[in-house]
């Protein structure tokens, strides 16, 4: 017999009485959601939470003594807890969303009209799928979350870079038949300050594709792991999507710039999984400045399409050649649409990679001299 879910304990700050018996309403009927408190203002809203310790704080952006994210930030440092926002959508911006992310807000909700008194109720799908959504993000688990924070308190100026820096280039692999090996002779030969983001989709069975991943980091100082939602796409890293699953980007809380790993249920145009055509699809979507697209050995037509929307958002696609490729399929699909930049032998591929970022990183050296 499966294990119940522990309930989420979730706590509602906001000044008025009428939104908070209304959030309650809302939340307090779903089986595995429960109120662990409520507040009015700032104040008892810190008191409580040293005392509740809930899994979750809906928090409104206008919550009294709240100025400049005044009690957020408090929050962060005196009683650190996972926050959904609820805020006007004329309030929201990119440059708030960053700061937000930074002291613990996992989640935006927009608040509906009117403004004297918002109808939650329109929004009530979104709020119980935003409050579930914590137990996928790294603040569910307790001892992982106050690590983080741990960190952010004693490497504050280092933490923060961290947590903002993101991959100004992303490039995702696609390979099927003959992949694993074509993708372990790149990974081997990547320079180990490799500024970017490597995805890879390559068609595998569920389970191998941890496997595959183990065995990728026995090659590379790069970290190398398994995909899984929420995981961000920061420089030096390769992704490699599990098996059997279609994993996508997405920007985190509408932010261009804080981009995390998910997974959809579109169907893709071939029925093999994990599907390169959907990985290519959503990354050509985002604002990344540099995509590079590679469609390795495999049979099929998979990774053609997404080829053409990397190629017309400007990015570059490379296919490998005839003769290094175990089955010439994939690559030879995405060549004979047109949508190719080079077609490279193997062995090449890797060199076009590392030089293509070490031509990145001298522009933005001259850029900064500037």
């Amino acid at each position: 017999m499966k294990d119940q879910v522990q309930k989420l304990r979730v706590f509602i700050a906001d000044k008025s009485s009428y939104t908070r018996l209304v959030l309650e309403d809302i939340l307090g009927s779903e089986s595995d959601i429960t109120i662990a408190g409520m507040a009015a203002d700032g104040d008892e809203l810190l008191q409580q939470l040293k005392v509740v310790q809930p899994d979750v704080v809906i928090v409104d952006y206008k919550l009294p003594k709240n100025s400049r994210l005044f009690t957020l930030k408090r929050v962060f440092s005196e009683a650190p807890a996972p926050i959904l926002l609820l805020i006007e959508k004329e309030k929201l911006t990119l440059d708030l969303i960053k700061e937000a992310t930074e002291v613990g807000v996992y989640g935006i909700v927009l608040k509906p009209g009117p403004e004297m008194r918002p109808n939650y109720r329109n929004v009530g799908d979104e709020l119980i799928q935003k409050v579930r959504a914590v137990r996928e993000s790294e603040y569910w688990d307790v001892e992982r979350r106050i690590q983080l924070l741990e960190q952010d308190v004693l490497v504050p100026e280092q933490h923060v870079h961290r947590k903002t820096a993101a991959a100004d280039t992303v490039i995702v692999i696609g390979a099927s038949t003959g992949g694993t090996q074509a993708i372990e002779s790149i990974v081997r030969q990547l320079t180990e300050d490799l500024k970017a983001t490597v995805l890879v989709a390559v068609h595998l069975p569920e389970r191998f594709t941890k496997t595959f991943s183990k065995r990728l980091q026995e090659l590379t100082p790069l970290k190398v792991m398994e995909g899984k939602s929420g995981l961000p796409l920061k420089p030096g890293k390769i992704i490699v999507a599990p098996g059997g699953r279609n994993m996508v980007v997405e920007a985190h809380l509408g932010n261009p710039y804080n981009l995390m790993i998910g997974f959809t249920d579109e169907p893709a145009v071939t029925f093999d999984q994990p599907s390169v055509d959907l990985l290519m699809k959503s990354v050509a979507k985002t604002q990344v400045k540099h995509v590079i697209g590679i469609i390795l050995t495999g049979m099929g037509k998979d990774g053609t399409v997404g080829a053409s929307l990397i190629q017309e958002r400007g990015g570059i696609i490379i296919a490998q050649n005839e003769e290094s490729s175990a089955i010439f399929g994939m690559a030879k699909s995405a060549i004979e649409s047109g949508y190719i930049n080079k077609v490279l032998p193997l062995s090449d591929i890797p060199h076009f990679i590392n030089g293509f970022m070490a031509q990145q990183h001298e522009v933005s050296a001259t850029d900064s001299i500037t």
